[in-house]
């Protein structure tokens, strides 16, 4: 036991190091995370097509444009006939009031809310089905700065449409590991 206790102390500091390191990778393996970079996608498939499809809107969405650029980024974007399809089926933004200024009665701070619904298959087969994801913030909007209210918000909604394709990555690759 002295001498296993004494061998460890002795260990040259760059081995202790690279224990360490695999130690902590085999740790955050355990609890499910992975590296950005990853495949989201299951053993054998090596694209994914991503469709979206909105006769009342001018070109894709933020969204859209952030599910592309990671995927392509990992070299997973493919073409029509790719074996994996994410059809991003809705894509809806709403905004209420959350609190009046008692100053005019003018709306003082907006909950704005995106949802997604989508579907995910591979090789013909429903692995996801409607599946719905949605963020929400709040922003306050004081009476000098209401000109760049539209300002704010529209960087708002962009920032969680990009949480959003994160999500939707992250459902997707929780989908694949269950199918294993």
């Amino acid at each position: 036991m002295c001498r296993q206790a004494i061998a460890t102390i002795m260990m040259p500091r760059g081995m202790r190091g690279a224990i360490a390191v695999l130690m902590a990778s085999l740790l955050l393996a355990g609890c499910g995370f992975h590296m950005q970079g990853t495949s989201p996608l299951p053993e054998g498939v090596g694209k994914l097509h991503v469709s979206y499809h909105d006769n009342y809107r001018v070109g894709e969405p933020p969204l859209v444009d952030a599910l592309k650029q990671r995927l392509r980024r990992q070299h997973l974007l493919g073409g029509t006939n790719a074996p994996a399809r994410l059809t991003i089926k809705s894509l809806e933004e709403g905004e209420r009031v959350v609190a009046v200024s008692p100053v005019g009665a003018d709306a003082a701070v907006y909950e704005v809310v995106v949802q997604v619904v989508f579907d995910y298959s591979v090789n013909g087969k429903p692995v996801l089905k409607d599946e719905k994801l949605s963020t929400s913030r709040n922003y306050s909007v004081s009476d000098t700065q209401r000109l760049a209210q539209e300002e704010e918000k529209d960087n708002l909604l962009e920032q969680m449409q990009q949480e959003l394709a994160n999500l939707i990555l992250t459902r997707i690759a929780i989908a694949t590991e269950q199918t294993r």
